[in-house]
């Protein structure tokens, strides 16, 4: 069995513009340049051969989620579990103001992959994350189909996408990530495509 995942992020808000913390508890809309983006990504997804889209439920994925399937003619699934990462304390704050105010777990978050039980107040760990997020990945492999599109958050796929040697990087709006199973293991084979 061979599945193929197309995991992408969703498109800009004005959160992003600002640089300011969504995190899980902040639900907005694309604006309109990430709806722009989200269609500059359908395009570079139409010939993947996209079956269906699971998608996290915040607004932001689920409309860019929207746009690719729509460009595909496909239908979107909900997982709860590709949400964003809880940031707790730190949603809707300004990433400066983050990085001043706790800059020991800042540079945990954004720098060693060893050290996954780092968390902000009140919010999920890294290891939290990955594990949500891979139990997400465990219930699509039991989906009917084969090439699967993916919509969800920064933290969330960055955190996942560890485990197969995705370093701890800040992602781009709309980044994409080609990953397979196949003869029981993962494989991370593209980014950004």
């Amino acid at each position: 069995m061979r599945k193929d995942f197309y995991i992408f992020r969703h498109g800009e808000t004005d959160y992003n513009r600002q640089n300011r913390w969504q995190g899980q508890g902040i639900d907005i809309d694309l604006n309109d340049n990430g709806r722009a983006q989200a269609e500059i990504l359908a395009t570079k997804l139409q010939d993947k051969g996209i079956e269906i889209i699971y998608s996290s439920p915040l607004k932001r994925a689920k409309q860019t989620a929207e746009i690719v399937a729509r460009f595909a003619n496909i239908p979107i699934s909900i997982i709860n579990d590709l949400t964003e990462g809880n940031v707790g304390d730190c949603e809707g704050v300004l990433r400066e103001e983050v990085a001043e105010k706790y800059p020991d777990i800042w540079n945990v978050w954004y720098g060693d992959n060893q050290i996954m039980d780092v968390r902000w107040p009140n919010g999920e760990s890294k290891l939290e994350i990955q594990q949500r997020m891979t139990k997400a990945f465990e219930y699509m492999l039991s989906s009917q189909k084969n090439i699967i599109g993916v919509a969800s958050h920064g933290a969330a796929m960055r955190y996942f996408l560890m485990q197969f040697g995705y370093g701890p990087h800040k992602m781009k709006n709309t980044a994409l990530f080609h990953l397979v199973f196949a003869d029981n293991k993962w494989d991370l084979l593209e980014t950004d495509l």
